[in-house]
């Protein structure tokens, strides 16, 4: 989903601006994450906006975790 087109001082998708953050990751979590966001059609970031705003669900049980192939069920 594309934002609407960037008004100079005026958020491009959310009501708020956006802030740079940094993560550390493994590259294998990258990709993973990378391939999540492209089937959804959105950017790492966006992706990674809409879990935090609770747009996307995560599943917390540990059957959801162990089916996603994680060690020992953990996220």
């Amino acid at each position: 989903m594309k934002g609407r087109k960037r008004t100079k001082g005026q958020p491009a998708i959310h009501d708020e601006f956006k802030e740079r953050f940094n993560l550390t990751l493994t590259r294998t979590g990258v990709q993973g994450l990378d391939a999540l966001a492209e089937s959804l059609g959105l950017s790492r970031s966006e992706f990674v906006e809409r879990i935090g705003r609770g747009l996307i669900p995560i599943a917390s049980d540990l059957s959801r975790s162990q089916s996603l192939d994680l060690p020992n069920g953990r996220c």
